[in-house]
């Protein structure tokens, strides 16, 4: 192994992958160990690149005066390098805490987030990162643990789509660790890289080295293994992309595919689209297991006209009728929001954006139709204030046209109303009685008749 040749290499890596143009602002994320450290060096060190560097540190306060200590030397090696330093302070055992995360994941998610601030502040091209091929080989291997299918297994390539490079992916832990010590680098050992309760480090001191007595070459099968795995993941992820254009639409409430088109697709082919719409809807992947995916292809495979299941990232997935539709639900949305009063007359807005006007007029005007966005109710039959909400289990109506009542569940069976629209509908009381569903059917529990004096006029518009 030639040392000097370390910084040759990834100079041309830089150059045939596109890594990094002249120009560029990069932020380096520097955690003071010995892998962000060389790779501060080398790229500080590649004059030709032209590109404005940034340091930026996160102290993820797990280590008490040791984490303010690793922060303190990330600052000064900035110093050192006349690179200007970002950093923040985030407790991370709090985070997991809060959001009921593990150490790892709270860990990167406030990684992910910090390090994403950064790039936008300084409106950065993108991040580099400082995995090697022994990180790809450890990352293999814990997504296999984890059940993975062959995008995990793909491994982390030289550039992603969420704007990180990581120019040292084809070095070995040994090659940096022999540039450290050529060049007299100073680093930060974590105490926590030993740390076994983490499944990367059991996974780096226990696992590999027990793999590596089955087959010397373990790390480099696997990274092998991973490179293979991510062009053909390429391919299939194109051709993905094509089925998605050609069987589904984004719309402003998710994403919408026709079933009977995703049925003819090849089934390897539905699974990516599948998990592409649900990063597109989380903004990552992560919390999508093969069990979810699962649960969708017995959702789209189901003999029920309506379904529906819930996944992570609070997005849900919808069967209706001949329609998939992907949602991420806001927990900000309650069924208390879509409720109030209506006390008289006006224009009201409602909750799904449709409106709702109501005129008083004198009789006689022709009477209510059954199934039209418009209506005339008889106020001593249905005196204000009204109330809209939407529907709830057990809601009844007495339809106009119809003797007794019906279940407002049969209601929207018999409409072929799919299910999550159901709970969008807006429903107008009068009191206790429901006299309007609105745009789909009217009750005759209010509407006009010889004795009727006054009337409202209601028109109901979607928008």
């Amino acid at each position: 192994m030639i040392v000097t040749n370390l910084p040759a290499r990834v100079s041309r890596i830089i150059h045939e992958q596109h890594l990094i143009s002249p120009g560029d602002t990069i932020i380096i994320a520097l955690s003071g160990g010995m892998d962000s450290s060389v790779l501060l060096d080398i790229l500080a060190g590649l004059n030709k690149l032209s590109a404005q560097l940034v340091v930026a540190h996160l102290n993820h306060c797990l280590r008490g005066e040791e984490s303010d200590a690793d922060e303190q030397f990330c600052r000064e090696l900035a110093e050192q390098y006349a690179l200007p330093f970002e950093s923040r302070r985030i407790d991370v055992a709090d985070l997991a805490r809060r959001e009921g995360l593990n150490l790892e994941d709270a860990g990167r998610r406030a990684r992910i987030s910090f390090l994403d601030e950064v790039r936008a502040t300084w409106q950065a091209t993108a991040i580099a990162l400082a995995h090697h091929s022994d990180d790809q080989a450890e990352t293999v291997l814990m997504r296999l643990l984890r059940g993975s299918g062959a995008t995990g297994l793909s491994g982390m390539v030289l550039r992603s789509t969420n704007n990180r490079i990581r120019p040292l992916l084809t070095s070995t832990r040994s090659e940096i660790e022999a540039y450290l010590d050529a060049r007299q680098l100073k680093h930060r050992e974590d105490s926590s890289n030993h740390d076994t309760a983490f499944l990367r480090n059991r996974i780096r001191h226990e696992l590999l080295p027990l793999l590596q007595q089955y087959n010397p070459a373990i790390r480099e099968r696997l990274v092998t293994t991973a490179t293979i795995l991510a062009d053909e993941n390429e391919l299939l992820e194109h051709q993905a992309s094509a089925l998605s254009a050609s069987v589904c639409t984004i719309t402003d409430t998710g994403i919408s595919c026709s079933l009977s088109r995703l049925a003819e697709a090849p089934a390897a082919l539905r699974r990516r689209l599948f998990r592409q719409a649900l990063t597109t809807l989380a903004g990552d992947g992560d919390h999508f297991s093969q069990r979810h995916i699962q649960a969708l292809e017995q959702l789209a495979e189901s003999s029920r006209p309506n379904a529906r299941i819930n996944l992570p990232r609070r997005i849900i997935a919808l069967r209706e009728y001949g329609t998939l539709l992907l949602q991420k639900t806001s927990s900000e949305k309650t069924d208390r929001a879509k409720e109030f009063e209506i006390p008289g007359p006006g224009h009201y807005r409602l909750f799904d954006g449709s409106s709702v006007t109501l005129h008083m007029a004198r009789a006689p005007l022709a009477p209510s139709s059954r199934h039209s966005c418009s209506a005339l109710f008889d106020p001593d039959k249905a005196p204000f204030p009204w109330h809209v909400r939407t529907f709830r289990p057990g809601d009844r109506i007495h339809p106009l046209g119809m003797t007794g009542s019906k279940k407002l569940k049969n209601l929207f069976i018999d409409n072929k109303i799919p299910l999550e629209k159901r709970r969008q509908i807006p429903l107008i009381f009068s009191g206790d009685t429901l006299i309007w569903v609105c745009g789909v059917r009217l009750s005759r529990s209010a509407t006009l008749d010889d004795t009727s004096k006054n009337i409202v006029m209601a028109v109901y518009s979607r928008e």
